[in-house]
């Protein structure tokens, strides 16, 4: 007897400025990508309609969408709750919360994030990266410090299926920022990455606290100690420097494991040559892979 096939599967990681969407067959092949600038805060609350175009121009008429993202925000389409770090990440299909939409032969489903409260009771979030982090583990990434370089860099420490803690690091905010504002911003007028400079910064992270160090950016150059054309590197060195003291500090200097690093290769180049720096490793997971191997375990697809 022949098995009918399930509905394509639709994942999409919808943040707060893009939309990234997956069409998977019902055994797990990937069909076609879509990429747009329909993230929440362009879609204004009407996330039905938006959905709704989507599988039209994806020509679809039925669906199985399972959504990440900062589309379970409060200010997404439906809060999805943030979980406990004690609830394991292979348990993620679970959880997730559903959408019944007025859109026929149409399944939703949201993808809930997690929440850590630290040794002093200060919360953490993260949204998307835990979908992120589900398809490294079935991808077999091995336990222990899972970065995903971005905006908003976040830090997870996994044993055994588990989040142990994580941490969240505004890098890729803070350096938009005093790149483009500010005293600093006038300096960094040339943005060809310089080495030195990077490793100039780094160390410089290692030697006093951020505000301090990056004030020295504009100090170095206007006693001509540096060259402005070196700033935006050493801005970078620092910044990403900073983030790894922190998790130094947190394995109190035990960094044998490798680091599995989830990113594009242009976000995850510094970091992999931060790691090299502070004497640590990295394994590279691609995006897209992690992505699609979690949508498989999310709708249950055995490949």
């Amino acid at each position: 007897m022949t098995k009918t096939p399930g509905p394509p599967l639709l994942g999409i990681d919808w943040g707060t400025s893009n939309r990234r969407a997956y069409l998977l067959d019902s055994e797990g092949n990937l069909i076609r990508r879509h990429d747009d600038e329909c993230g929440i805060l362009a879609v204004a609350g009407n996330f039905e309609k938006s959905l709704a175009d989507l599988l039209a121009r994806l020509e679809l008429d039925h669906a199985d969408v399972v959504m990440s993202g900062m589309v379970g925000s409060r200010n997404g389409w439906r809060e999805a709750p943030y979980l406990p770090v004690d609830r394991p990440i292979l348990q993620l299909p679970e959880v997730m919360v559903e959408i019944e939409p007025s859109l026929a032969n149409v399944r939703c489903r949201i993808v809930p994030g997690y929440r850590y409260d630290d040794v002093h009771g200060t919360p953490d979030v993260m949204r998307g990266e835990e979908t992120q982090i589900l398809g490294a583990l079935a991808l077999s990434a091995s336990s222990g410090w899972f970065l995903l370089p971005g905006t908003h860099s976040k830090w997870a420490r996994i044993e055994h299926g588990t989040i142990t803690e994580f941490a969240t690091f505004m890098t890729g905010e803070l350096y938009a920022l005093l790149s483009h504002h500010g005293t600093l911003a006038t300096l960094m007028q040339e943005k060809e990455p310089v080495p030195a400079a990077f490793e100039a910064g780094m160390k410089a992270a290692q030697q006093s606290g951020f505000t301090h160090a990056a004030f020295s950016c504009r100090a170095l150059v206007v006693t001509d100690a540096m060259p402005a054309a070196h700033a935006a590197s050493y801005l970078s060195g620092l910044l990403i420097g900073t983030e790894l003291q922190e998790i130094r500090y947190r394995t109190n200097d035990q960094t044998s494991l490798a680091v599995q690093l989830i990113g594009t290769p242009e976000l995850a180049r510094h970091y992999v040559d931060a790691l090299e720096f502070f004497g640590m490793t990295a394994v590279m997971w691609p995006p897209d892979d992690v992505y699609l191997a979690a949508l498989r375990v999310l709708a249950g697809i055995n490949t």
